[in-house]
């Protein structure tokens, strides 16, 4: 076979038939438990986007991972390898999110309704024609949040969520929301005056808000619009049942043409991907070496993946960092489960989930010192922390080994918590960094007391100004808690010191032995 052949036979096809069954699989999982059945307890932002965008890497990484290395692909990065697997996981990621759009929207009928109390009685609908309704405008129920958003907090956006009652429908809501986007990087005194004139611009347009001009309305889904009118809801009737809660926002283009160009896009999409992987696997020779090892299921002599696997093996040589980076990943996965929205969790949801506020903890709640540690706020936020902390506590573990790694990380995370709520009156501080810039105090005083070898503390004094150093400065920029840095800084500093104090020798031969 020549290579043409063997590049479409071992590594083409298996793409093809990798991408369709991973379409066709979540798809026909959506529909069934979620739309079908109704029984997935995860927000809509997470089945339409982020379980799609994330979901591809699980059959590439298991099955065609390998069969890319039979290319012989040059490249600055792992020699274009994982070039490769992106392209291939935007493939297959693209078509399952612009699917979503058209299962969720195709999956449901426009039901004709003479008033909005009949929605009680079509529980599995999802879109209504209202034939006369009236909203008591002045019994409107308000919730104000506001979420952060970018690469690193740099924007803030303000919601006014606003339920106003059909009439004679009791439990059946009409739902307005306004929004606002900002920096977030501006002072306080100009976040505060661009929230006012947020709330005053809404009130304003709120009171000329045509209420007839809805063409339909669509019933919320488990998600954060719907969770914003619920809380406007409760923050009158703390008692409600919120399960019971239907919420209608107003719809204004033509039902028949809500799917737009969705259905078309869905091959088009997999079409302009897998060509582009044509391509890509038809231009670079055959790795004849590789195609050996291949076929005789030989593993891969330099494996990314399976040293990260090692690496969070809490069976492995790093134990305790891996039960460390597990433990803040599991917290991360309930808080998913619990509802928080995945990318930027409101104040409100990170305090009633175990978040830091000087108000509560000195009124009693003072296990908040200690779970504030575990909790995050976003995924970028969790990214971040993990490799700070799998960096730092990897430094240690060989030093002070695993029940002192353990005990450091959860004593500098508790003082970094008290050092929050001294600085921040009103601020719900959440997050490992404290935790894990306690680690890097201890790694700083191991290195201003010669702890580590002499050829360490080049890499330790780097570490130290790259990580910390860096993290500190965006702390200055706003966003950051950087009185938790602080404080877990210092705290690690005294506490490694004393640690040099009460047992230097041991450090030091431990320092030595585990050095890389």
């Amino acid at each position: 076979m020549n290579n043409f052949g063997i590049k479409i036979k071992e590594v083409y096809l298996p793409f093809l038939v990798v991408s369709i069954g991973t379409i066709l699989y979540y798809n026909l999982f959506r529909w069934t438990f979620d739309i079908k059945l109704g029984v997935l307890p995860l927000k809509e932002d997470l089945l339409n986007f982020w379980i799609p965008f994330a979901l591809p890497w699980i059959p590439i990484l298991i099955w065609l991972r390998r069969r890319i290395r039979v290319l012989n692909i040059r490249g600055k990065r792992d020699n274009g390898y994982f070039g490769y697997q992106f392209a291939m996981a935007a493939a297959i990621a693209v078509p399952i999110i612009v699917s979503q759009t058209y299962i969720e929207k195709a999956s449901y009928d426009l039901v004709s309704i003479t008033n909005a109390y009949e929605t009680k009685s079509q529980k599995d609908e999802k879109y209504f024609d209202i034939n006369s309704f009236i909203v008591d405008k002045n019994a409107r129920l308000p919730y104000v949040t506001a979420r952060t958003s970018g690469r690193n907090n740099d924007n803030l956006n303000f919601y006014l969520y606003l339920a106003c009652p059909f009439e004679n429908s009791d439990n059946v809501w009409y739902g307005v929301e306004y929004s606002k986007n900002l920096s977030n990087r501006i002072s306080d005194d100009k976040k505060n005056r661009e929230y006012r004139s947020f709330i005053e611009k809404s009130e304003r347009e709120f009171e000329t808000y045509n209420f007839q001009n809805a063409k339909y309305f669509e019933k919320l889904g488990y998600s954060d619009d719907r969770d914003g009118f619920i809380e406007a809801i409760k923050e009158k009737n703390p008692n409600i049942k919120e399960s019971e809660q239907i919420i209608l926002v107003p719809k204004s283009d033509v039902f028949e043409e809500r799917l737009g160009n969705t259905f078309p896009w869905i091959f088009g999409s997999f079409g302009i991907g897998a060509s582009i992987l044509l391509l890509m696997v038809v231009i670079p020779k055959i790795d004849e070496k590789e195609l050996r090892d291949f076929k005789k299921d030989k593993p891969l002599k330099e494996d990314d993946l399976k040293d990260m696997l090692e690496f969070l093996d809490p069976r492995g040589p790093n134990k305790a960092t891996a039960i460390l980076l597990l433990l803040n990943i599991a917290v991360f996965v309930i808080m998913i489960f619990a509802g928080l929205n995945i990318v930027s969790p409101t104040p409100k949801e990170l305090l009633e989930i175990g978040g830091n506020r000087r108000f509560e903890v000195v009124n009693g709640e003072y296990w908040r010192l200690f779970t504030s540690i575990f909790i995050h706020g976003g995924l970028m936020h969790l990214f971040m922390n993990l490799f700070g902390l799998g960096l730092g506590a990897s430094l240690l573990e060989g030093i002070l080994g695993r029940t002192q790694l353990i005990i450091s990380f959860i004593v500098c995370g508790i003082l970094a918590s008290i050092a929050s709520i001294y600085w921040h009156e009103n601020t719900v501080s959440v997050g490992a960094s404290g935790a894990i810039f306690g680690l890097y105090g201890l790694i700083l005083a191991f290195t201003v007391f010669k702890i580590y070898p002499t050829h360490m503390r080049g890499m330790t004094w780097m570490l130290l100004g790259l990580y910390a150093g860096l993290s500190l400065l965006f702390g200055f920029l706003g966003g950051i808690d950087n009185a938790a840095h602080f404080g877990g800084l210092i705290s690690g500093f005294i506490l490694g010191g004393i640690l040099i104090l009460i047992e230097k020798e041991k450090l030091i031969k431990n320092a030595s032995k585990h050095s890389v």
